[in-house]
């Protein structure tokens, strides 16, 4: 088991919140008084979506994908290796209520890369999007490779609540707070927040989620307005006449110019 003493610390820089331990965590040791949102590292010091809070400002703790992250520039999370991972995947064996393991029948498509690595989906969700058992969505805690057309094991944080057949039709996302991206012009995912220093690719760091962060505006955004991503890859924009843009916050200073920062008060996390 980890040597996680207690899921929330307070100290002098903040609260921090330390969600279910990973397998994947088990030989670490944590120490409450340490954290420092303005580091990065190349190896994991926390759980992903570890939690920190000071006063109205909130981080998670994320791992960057493959390339790196610019100062104040909006972060997604990691877009699905290819699309049969959101829904529609087979489901290789029945499965009883209670089972806290389901088998997920490979193809050709999801054998690829990031897919076909042991425990990538780990902290990830499974859902069952169809048929039996349908509307469960549970939290993966380990996985094997996805290989070719065989059936692959996913372990469970918590048990069936409606038995599967092979009928039942599943989907797989990773951990939103695992290998995040910048926004790209129309957002592919979830939404995490705004990096406050330049990230290294492949690292682990502190997001900023919630509360004043700096950002940069792809143009002119009035003081008191929503500001919004979804229109300029890693820019924020104003969401007058918005259609498929999502909000993220509130301008709390002017954005005057894609060359100039802004402060928003970001709304993502609380």
């Amino acid at each position: 088991m980890a040597t996680y003493s207690r899921a929330v610390y307070t100290n002098e820089k903040g609260i921090t919140i330390i969600p279910t331990i990973t397998q994947q965590d088990a030989a670490r040791t944590f120490d409450g008084g340490q954290v420092d949102v303005w580091a990065e590292s190349a190896t994991q010091l926390y759980p992903l979506g570890s939690k920190a809070m000071r006063g109205c400002e909130v981080w998670r703790y994320c791992k960057a994908g493959g390339t790196g992250l610019n100062i104040a520039a909006p972060v997604q999370q990691a877009k699905a290796a290819h699309a049969e991972q959101d829904d529609d995947i087979v489901c290789g064996a029945a499965a009883a209520i209670g089972a806290y393991s389901v088998e997920v029948t490979s193809t050709a498509n999801l054998d690829t890369a990031p897919n076909d690595s042991a425990n990538d989906f780990a902290e990830g969700f499974l859902i069952v999007n169809d048929e039996a058992g349908e509307g469960q969505c549970l939290r993966i805690k380990s996985n094997e490779a996805l290989s070719g057309t065989a059936d692959s094991t996913f372990t469970l944080y918590d048990p069936l609540s409606v038995a599967l057949t092979t009928s039942s039709e599943l989907g797989l996302v990773r951990n939103p707070y695992y290998k995040v991206i910048a926004t790209e012009a129309v957002v592919s995912g979830m939404v995490i927040g705004i990096p406050q220093f330049a990230v290294t690719a492949n690292y682990y760091f502190w997001c900023k989620t919630g509360g004043p962060a700096a950002a940069v505006p792809q143009a002119a955004i009035a003081l008191g307005t929503s500001v919004c991503v979804g229109t300029t890859a890693a820019k924020v924009n104003a969401s007058a006449a918005a259609t498929t843009e999502l909000i993220i916050g509130w301008a709390m200073t002017p954005g005057v110019a894609d060359t100039e920062s802004m402060i928003v008060f970001l709304t993502l996390d609380s």
